[in-house]
């Protein structure tokens, strides 16, 4: 295990709480994945003493990651056992060696009952070499402060400590890949997780070791390519997420710029049609203007003919014989006058620039594309993960499909509606956490929500929820009913979840 560091700086980082921020939530939930793992010889008697103790989590119910340093004494000798202290609620267990490898510093043990912790969910693909850390863990220097270090105490459920730090660098330590970070860790923190803001795992806590020149201390934790190929060889596939981890206000921050680049670019657009519209409306008047002036010329030019026809017919009418030619010419001489009229009257006025306008704006939009529109209809509905406007903690599936129903219901559960949008609220009785899932029909959108409680919070909620029975799918006024039950557990719920997934929708086939 690793060697005590300098115990100022382990009071500074490790005793004093953490400042608070809005990840703590999250790192609350993951600590309760986090156990005491403890080293036990076995007497003659049977009676058990505490031989070493270190720190590991769960990756299933009943399997939890540690060192292969932390358990090495119970791989070697047969009187030599682990115990599981969970961090709350139940007592501590005897558990069973899986599978370790000295190498890389990994061990998997598991107990032989479901403990309900969750699991952890690793960072898959962690790069970054700035990012915030924390350490999770049970450091011994913390126990002797506290009193928790003698042996009645350290079986007893105690939560984890926390030390917040950054990630420096990532490099191999004889063939092995590590973090290097700052997140201080002392003797009894072998094993545990250093996870991000999110209460993700981006590499499980080994050793720390001090420069030659004392300037410092340097910690390093296991990376998660090791320890998820080490599970998966033991049949154990871990939980992982891909995605970047962001809080909240940085995703509202990242939509407001999305937002303001949209109107950026519709004020753009528009100044861009106005400009148009003033081209194509001077186009338009100075086309009004010639068709005017030739329809004038035109009645002038058939009113002369006019003119001349009926002089003609005049003259034809006094000569001998000029009966028909008179015919003739005062019929030109009528069509020419009617023509010529017809002209001055059909000749375009300038008041028509808007109607020719208007006219051809609306050729434009029938010919233009009218679908788009994201209203969903009931039925089996798609829908994707938008990892743009998701915060994203744990390990959700990129593609979800279940049935809505028209009188609310998602599959057969009866959702409430309001302002158009309908919801659902829930209270599980692991993880001590409210999910609320939403859907919006008019932006084709689907909200799962989850709220991480402290566990008297979460107790709260829970009751409060226990004290209704909601309605079930398509029964008499269920949206009404469900809302005047679900209001009492809505107001319990923070301002803002801790994990925020929007999806997407779209109809698709049965």
């Amino acid at each position: 295990m690793a060697r005590i560091f300098v115990f100022m700086a382990v009071v500074m980082a490790v005793v004093l709480p953490v400042p608070a921020s809005s990840s703590e939530a999250d790192i609350d939930a993951t600590s309760r994945s986090v156990v005491r793992v403890v080293i036990l010889n076995v007497g003659r008697d049977g009676g058990l003493t505490i031989r070493g103790h270190g720190t590991g989590f769960a990756v299933t119910g009943n399997k939890f990651v540690t060192n292969a340093h932390v358990i090495k004494d119970a791989a070697q000798y047969v009187n030599v056992v682990v115990g599981i202290v969970p961090p709350k609620g139940d007592q501590p267990t005897i558990a069973k060696l899986v599978n370790y490898n000295p190498k890389r510093d990994l061990a998997l043990i598991e107990v032989p009952e479901n403990l309900n912790l969750p699991a952890v969910t690793f960072v898959s693909n962690f790069n970054s070499e700035s990012a915030d850390a924390i350490a999770v863990g049970y450091p011994g220097v913390v126990d002797s402060l506290t009193g928790a270090d003698r042996p009645s105490e350290m079986i007893k459920p105690q939560p984890p400590t926390k030390g917040r730090g950054a990630v420096s660098q990532q490099r191999e330590v004889n063939g092995v890949r590590h973090v290097l970070h700052s997140a201080a860790i002392a003797r009894g923190n072998s094993g545990g997780p250093l996870l991000d803001d999110c209460g993700r795992v981006i590499g499980v806590n080994s050793f720390s070791t001090r420069s030659s020149a004392s300037e410092g201390e340097f910690f390093f934790a296991i990376a998660n390519s090791e320890t998820q190929s080490f599970l998966r060889s033991n049949d154990v596939s871990p939980k992982v997420s891909d995605l970047p981890c962001r809080s909240l206000a940085e995703i509202a921050a990242e939509e407001s710029a999305r937002e303001q680049a949209k109107e950026k670019a519709a004020d753009e657009a528009q100044q861009a049609s106005d400009e148009a519209e003033a081209v194509e409306r001077a186009r338009i008047m100075a086309q009004i203007q010639e068709e005017r002036e030739n329809m004038m010329a035109l009645a002038a030019v058939l009113l002369l003919l006019a003119a001349g026809g009926g002089v003609l017919a005049y003259q034809a009418s006094g000569a001998e014989g000029g009966k028909p030619r008179a015919i003739i010419f005062g019929g030109i001489a009528v069509m020419a006058a009617v023509g010529a009229a017809y002209s001055w009257i059909q000749r375009p006025s300038m008041d028509s620039v808007d109607a020719r306008l208007n006219g051809e704006k609306d050729a434009s939009f029938f010919l233009s594309d009218l679908t788009g529109s994201s209203s969903l209809q009931p039925g089996m509905l798609t829908c994707t993960l938008d990892t743009e406007r998701s915060r994203v903690t744990t390990s959700p599936p990129p593609e979800v499909d279940f049935e809505w129903k028209a009188e609310g219901c998602h599959d057969k559960t009866q959702y409430e509606a309001s302002d158009g949008v309908w919801s659902r609220v829930f209270v599980p009785t692991e993880d001590y956490m409210v999910r609320v899932a939403t859907i919006d029909l008019e932006k084709g959108e689907f909200r799962n929500e989850r709220y991480l409680l402290p566990k008297t919070e979460w107790q709260k909620a829970r009751d409060t929820r226990m004290n209704y029975q909601p309605p079930s799918c398509g029964d008499s006024n269920a949206s009404n009913r469900l809302a005047d039950m679900q209001g009492s557990v809505f107001a319990l719920l923070p301002d803002e979840p801790n994990e925020r997934l929007i999806y997407n929708c779209k109809s698709s086939a049965n």
